[in-house]
């Protein structure tokens, strides 16, 4: 279960950086030139597609042994992928419910992610 489940932490992180990249940029792109609101923007996406390639990468070596987590660092995986979850689901929910619309597949995608990853704990 947990090596499904950093898999698909490192699926997302890639989907993360390549529709950050090729549909959110260029629609800025469209509305604004001002450099550091495209850089900020693209800091964003790869910021948070990179944490989760590093979440994702070590979900898999601890699940396939390679790696051990001791103590308590052994829920930092799944306190990371949380941590994300709920800041994304609490600003979509209350904030932005448009984006939460079109966002919904990402959350149940996420939710399933986390099962998996509390599951591989016991």
């Amino acid at each position: 279960m947990g090596i499904a489940a950093g898999i698909m932490i490192i699926l997302i992180s890639i989907a993360h950086n390549v529709y950050g990249e090729k549909k959110q940029v260029p629609e800025l792109k469209k509305i604004t030139s001002n450099p550091v609101m495209i850089g900020s923007l693209r800091i964003m996406i790869f910021q948070g597609g990179l944490l989760l390639l590093a979440v994702g990468i070590i979900q898999v070596l601890v699940s396939a042994g390679t790696i051990h987590l001791p103590g308590i660092s052994a829920y930092f995986p799944v306190g990371i992928v949380l941590i994300n979850f709920i800041t994304s689901l609490v600003i979509a929910a209350l904030i932005h419910s448009e984006v939460f619309k079109v966002t919904l597949p990402q959350f149940v995608f996420f939710a399933v992610i986390i099962v998996l990853q509390i599951l591989s704990l016991s």
